[in-house]
């Protein structure tokens, strides 16, 4: 006996052939897509400034995309070759280094075989770039300028390639810039915000408004074309006019020295021609107000003697009245026993 498909079995069937379907589609998809990452190839060549490898000038050509055996030529602006080399393994996101002539356009073009078809070229400016920034000071407390002593970005035309000169602190904010600057460039003035404590300042050469990037052999991989210092507007660094400050005063004081000691030496003629024995100027000067000083105490000790040999005479004299005071009446009482002892005596003569 044979049942009819239910509704619901018949909708999971749909659903079922639906997925497989799906996913045959996905699968072709995706080996297309691998299929086409693995013979597109290509080459990349970017503006760049002369760096260094392995100890000489280079630029860069890359990434590239390439297969083992392939042909890679680097021509200058006239089309000598520069450099060339067949590509040894298959290359995905590789870079092959060659020695420019000099600054200038140069161009990789990627070959099938040396002298067979042309599959990918590129164009790339090669400049030769510098920049310098030294150490700057301030005593005023607040920097709103920065020097950069030399910014040089040369292009083996007519020099006339114009760049900027980006000032930025260790944060990456920019602090200010120098504009349309071309060929070779010294002490440039940029006017920056404001800097009120020390700052790691970074000046770097932007072309086209992105900054020119060079090889570096020692961190391995393009770098800014760049160079950083310290600015430091802080006021301890008054010091250095501190000094000068203090030889100043110190100046000063040697000529306040030497005005009051020949005041001194002065006083010291006009005391000598009074009797004084005093030869030191300043020796003298002092000894003089050392003896009115004396002379006032002196002064000073008398009068205190004086009063206190007055407060004696008055003790004495207090003490001389008291004494006076006291005696008065023991002599009336021995005067008394005299007479009364004479009456006694008077009396017993009669009595006899």
């Amino acid at each position: 006996m044979t049942t009819k498909p239910t509704t619901l079995e018949k909708g999971r069937a749909v659903v079922l052939a639906g997925l497989m379907v799906l996913s045959v589609i996905a699968m072709s998809v995706a080996f297309a897509g691998g299929a086409a990452a693995q013979t597109e190839d290509s080459v990349t060549f970017n503006d760049q400034a002369i760096g260094v490898y392995n100890g000489s000038d280079t630029m860069v050509v890359g990434p590239i995309y390439a297969q083992e055996g392939q042909y890679l030529e680097v021509t200058d602006e006239s089309g000598a070759v520069v450099d060339e080399t067949v590509i040894p393994v298959n290359a995905t996101d590789a870079a092959i280094f060659a020695t420019p002539d000099g600054p200038g356009e140069y161009t990789a073009t990627l070959y099938t075989e040396e002298g067979g078809d042309e599959i990918d070229d590129d164009d790339a400016m090669v400049y030769d770039a510098t920049i310098e920034l030294s150490d700057q000071k301030s005593a005023k407390g607040t920097l709103e300028q920065v020097t950069v002593d030399t910014a040089s970005l040369l292009d083996g035309d007519d020099n006339d390639t114009e760049f900027d000169v980006v000032l930025t602190d260790a944060d990456g904010n920019e602090l200010g810039r120098a504009t349309d600057l071309t060929g070779t460039n010294e002490d440039i003035t940029v006017d920056t915000s404001k800097i009120t404590a020390q700052t790691e300042v970074t000046a770097t050469i932007f072309v086209d408004d992105e900054p020119l990037q060079a090889y570096d052999e020692d961190a391995g991989n393009f770098v800014p074309v760049s160079d950083s210092a310290t600015v430091d507007p802080d006021m301890k660094n008054k010091h250095d006019e501190k000094g000068d400050d203090t030889k100043h005063d110190k100046k000063k004081g040697d000529k306040d020295y030497t005005e009051k000691g020949e005041k001194d030496k002065s006083d010291a003629g006009d005391d000598a021609a009074d009797g004084d024995d005093s030869t030191e100027s300043g020796v003298s000067n002092d000894a003089s107000t050392d003896q009115d000083t004396s002379a006032e105490t002196n002064q000073d000790q008398n009068v205190d003697q004086s009063n206190d040999q007055d407060a004696n005479n008055d003790q004495d004299e207090d003490a001389s009245q008291s004494n006076s005071g006291d005696s008065m009446p023991g002599f009336g009482v021995g005067v008394a026993l005299v007479a009364l002892l004479g009456a006694a005596m008077l009396a017993f003569r009669q009595q006899n």
